[in-house]
């Protein structure tokens, strides 16, 4: 099984110049925790993830407005990635390997084509390798327990 099977196609995206309130009322309304920020609707590169989490941490509870732009508080270092064409064990790893429960999904042209969750991975590899899954929730849920303290 390949990330393209288990991704998230087309997913919603934001740019750098958004600003945050646009991201937050985005990630409401499509029931989202993680946006792709892109360089453009129509090149679709990433440039880096925001997440609900930088909204609340690092802008709104900082004392930033709403009215801030998304490139102010996104992530753009250190971006964790697949291909499409990378099988699930590689995204299970590199989502164990970083503690992070969602990865944009490129395509050969570095654009973004989707994005899978942890609860992706675990819909579908659950039955197959549930020891996996169990893995990669605890690295996670792990690393949030410490990251809250």
């Amino acid at each position: 099984m390949r990330a393209r099977d288990v991704m998230t196609a087309h997913p919603s995206v934001i740019t750098p110049d958004d600003t945050m309130l646009k991201a937050a009322q985005l990630m409401r309304d499509r029931h989202v925790g993680m946006l792709p920020v892109i360089d453009n609707l129509r090149e679709r590169h990433l440039k880096g993830v925001l997440t609900d989490r930088d909204i609340v941490i690092r802008c709104f509870s900082a004392g930033h407005g709403p009215g801030c732009t998304v490139k102010e508080h996104m992530t753009s270092h250190h971006l964790t990635t697949v291909r499409m064409e990378d099988s699930v064990v590689v995204v299970a790893h590199k989502m164990k390997r970083d503690h992070i429960r969602r990865i944009p999904v490129l395509t050969d042209g570095d654009r973004v084509a989707g994005v899978i969750a942890l609860v992706d991975l675990a819909s579908r590899l659950r039955p197959s390798d549930p020891e996996m899954v169990e893995r990669i929730e605890r690295s996670v849920s792990g690393t949030a327990a410490h990251l809250a303290h």
